[in-house]
């Protein structure tokens, strides 16, 4: 009885030290993801609580583990000055393989990937924001970090300050 019962406790010690590691390594990551830890990233729950608190908009980066246009854009946008700079002026929001949302407005023209798209301070995701600069086909792929700057800068534009307090109080 005593040697099955010290079999066991080294057996669960072993299990709890394997979940821990994983769990360390997880943490490590952060929610960057490869895409920027210098970021400060939300998850989305919290994203929309902070963008509504804050009066932020809100960048919504959709991508997955396995797909290699956005393995492509990681290096490219962990590496951006710009889009590091400008993203102080958003909740960065980072959803990977099983947290994309089935909410059908996060994908306006279909579910490829990656994918980014803006939601305004209320969490309402504005289609009308677009890659100007890509293909009209899939208009929120981004392939590089020019493109996402000049996505990043359209948003700030529609979403922020005057004119979007002016767009609201129209509708």
């Amino acid at each position: 009885m005593v040697c099955v019962s010290r079999d066991l406790a080294v057996l669960t010690a072993g299990v709890l030290l394997l979940v821990l590691g994983t769990f360390l390594v997880s943490a490590e990551e952060g929610l960057g993801r490869g895409f920027g830890d210098h970021i400060h990233w939300r998850t989305l729950e919290d994203g929309k609580l902070e963008a509504a608190n804050s009066g932020l908009p809100i960048l919504v980066l959709i991508h997955k583990t396995w797909c290699g246009a956005c393995k492509a854009l990681k290096p490219k946008f962990a590496e951006s000055k710009e889009i590091s700079e400008l993203s102080h002026n958003f909740v960065m929001v980072n959803i990977e393989d099983e947290e994309e949302p089935k909410d059908e407005a996060f994908s306006p023209d279909g579910g490829y990937i990656p994918r980014i798209v803006f939601l305004d301070p209320s969490g309402t995701v504005r289609p009308e924001i677009i890659n100007t600069g890509g293909n009209p086909s899939y208009k929120y792929f981004y392939s590089t970090a020019e493109h996402v700057v000049q996505g990043m800068k359209d948003a700030q534009e529609k979403l922020t300050g005057d004119s979007f307090r002016k767009r609201m109080d129209e509708l």
